[in-house]
């Protein structure tokens, strides 16, 4: 009876010092995926999709920078703005026609990885993702 509960308390032992190392471990794995790219990080984390274009917008625009958004809004839009600053983000349709710049800054202009050259947008779609388009100038 007295080693039957000696090997419980060991194991119990044993089993509480092992979580520290597993969690630690975890939060070494979260900050490796983190370094590997915010975006890619938060959006996989929140279990939406569409950080592919958050990362090209990052990666290809001046962050001086105006990216504009398109609806609908839900889903990872809401979180554009933060993980795109200090690039402003803009609704297209408070842009008019023809403009290059909002509020001193420049309007992001490029070509995207699916060809389309113009004003870079973000368009969130029907599945709470996010696309990456380009508004004609």
């Amino acid at each position: 009876m007295l080693a039957a509960l000696a090997l419980l308390a060991a194991h119990l032992l044993i089993g509480i010092l092992r979580m520290p190392g597993r969690v630690i471990a975890r939060r070494l794995d979260e900050i490796e995926q983190y370094q590997q790219g915010a975006a890619r990080f938060l959006v996989d984390s929140a279990k939406l999709q569409g950080h592919e274009p958050l990362q090209w917008v990052l990666a290809n625009t001046s962050e001086h920078s105006v990216v504009l958004w398109r609806w609908p809004s839900a889903g990872v839009l809401e979180f554009a703005a933060a993980l795109l600053a200090p690039r402003l983000v803009v609704d297209e349709r408070l842009v008019p026609v023809g403009a290059q710049q909002i509020g001193g800054r420049d309007i992001a202009i490029g070509t995207t990885p699916s060809g389309e050259h113009g004003l870079i947008t973000l368009q969130g779609t029907e599945t709470r993702g996010l696309r990456l388009t380009a508004r004609a100038q």
